[in-house]
């Protein structure tokens, strides 16, 4: 069974510089839904991921109607 969408990008990296040192890292996208925090590899220091607006956590629910709201018009 192939995965959807939304599982797709919460498995998805992002980069992010850390905000002390500057290291660029990477972080999972479902790590900034979940909002926890993640330890930077060059200065560890611990780096809460907070959204303050809830995009991340609507973004996958958003694109998959999106894609089911194209998919739609193209098979009729």
């Amino acid at each position: 069974m192939a995965e959807s969408l939304a599982t797709q990008i919460l498995r998805s990296d992002l980069e992010a510089d850390c905000p002390f040192c500057g290291y660029l890292m990477w972080i999972r996208y479902s790590e900034v839904v979940a909002q926890t925090a993640v330890t930077c590899p060059c200065c560890y220091a611990r780096i809460w991921l907070v959204d303050e607006t809830g995009s991340a956590q609507n973004a996958g629910a958003v694109v998959e109607r999106q894609i089911a709201q194209a998919l739609r018009g193209m098979f009729r």
